[in-house]
């Protein structure tokens, strides 16, 4: 159910005055080669340096029994082969190579940002050095980040989906809709 509404939560965390990014929107990828652009999660423009960044998101809670629930080393990334994602690891490598575009405008990138549902703090700078990531955020920190501001905005969505789910639940319980 989290999944469902995780992306939001990063869109309002980036919102958010106190968060370290400012979202863009989803940027497209192009590199030399390629038939066509990817499509990724986000844009993050870091509001102290002004460097951009494509950022991807794998919340993947309990796929294969939770065993990439937290992030612990670069390995947890190699199931994902899909074209989108080898477009991400190549941005965190040679940004430079990246034509980018968001609400098709173009625009520079200058490295890639991983978020993942949960990390092991003592593994982020090893994984960040050997794949070429310029930061990797968790979703268990932004919720504290937004729970600890108490940012409204969060507060809401997360009051509008807890609704909905007990309306789901209290449906099957009951058997109305």
């Amino acid at each position: 159910m989290f999944g469902i509404f995780s992306e939001k939560i990063v869109d309002v965390w980036a919102r958010d005055t106190r968060a370290p990014y400012v979202g863009l929107g989803r940027p497209t990828l192009r590199f030399p080669g390629d038939v066509r652009g990817h499509t990724l999660d986000f844009t993050l423009l870091h509001r102290n340096s002004e460097l951009i960044f494509a950022a991807e998101m794998k919340c993947e809670i309990e796929y294969m029994n939770f065993r990439y629930f937290v992030l612990e080393s670069a390995q947890q990334l190699d199931h994902h082969s899909k074209p989108a994602f080898e477009a991400f690891l190549k941005a965190a490598k040679t940004p430079e190579l990246a034509a980018a575009k968001v609400a098709r405008k173009p625009i520079r990138i200058d490295g890639a940002i991983l978020v993942w549902g949960a990390i092991d703090a003592d593994a982020v700078e090893q994984i960040k050095q050997e794949v070429g990531f310029y930061d990797i955020l968790s979703i268990e920190e932004i919720c504290r980040d937004l729970a600890t501001w108490e940012n409204k905005e969060y507060l809401d969505l997360i009051e509008q989906y807890r609704s909905w789910s007990n309306r789901l639940f209290d449906g099957l319980i009951t058997g109305t809709s």
